[in-house]
């Protein structure tokens, strides 16, 4: 009885470990961030984890959408919960200009928030629920509305 539940054990740490290492091999934000030189307009911070199911939707989509923004102002960044909230997450948030929105999403994973480089201010959200057509539109229509932003506000200060 002793050798089954210790093989059990085994298997299951095993198989744990296995997951954590391999489960999220396939989203990488880094190559999309070394091709645009400019400040960006928008921030694409996910929050995700290694054993987030709706993560394994999400993240390989949105791998496959960052290329078609390598010359546009969007940073992606990959948040990764999987050994919980760091200190680092949070001073990433910080240097970035997002910490408020950090703060109020970072009890969760499997999405992307699209935020304003600028204000801070969350556009929209991507989730696993939108096809890979749906995340280029959600952030080319963030990147326009961030492009927006700023000459409202010029305008309004000089009537």
């Amino acid at each position: 009885m002793n050798r089954k539940i210790l093989f059990a054990a085994g298997l299951l740490l095993f198989g744990g470990g296995l997951f954590l290492a391999i489960g999220r091999g396939a989203f990488n934000s880094a190559s999309a961030q070394e091709a645009y030189a400019g400040e960006p307009e928008i921030l694409a911070a996910t929050f995700a984890s290694a054993w987030c199911s709706s993560c394994k939707i999400l993240e390989p989509r949105l791998a496959k959408v960052m290329p078609a923004f390598r010359d546009q102002p969007v940073k992606f960044i990959d948040l990764d919960f999987t050994f919980g909230k760091t200190k680092a997450h949070q001073e990433l948030a910080a240097e970035n200009g997002f910490e408020d929105a950090y703060e109020r999403f970072k009890s969760g994973t499997g999405y992307t928030l699209l935020i304003d480089a600028q204000t801070g201010d969350v556009i929209d959200v991507i989730t696993m629920n939108h096809s890979a057509q749906a995340m280029r539109a959600a952030i080319a229509q963030a990147i326009a509305v961030a492009a927006v932003a700023p000459a409202e506000t010029q305008s309004s200060d000089n009537p």
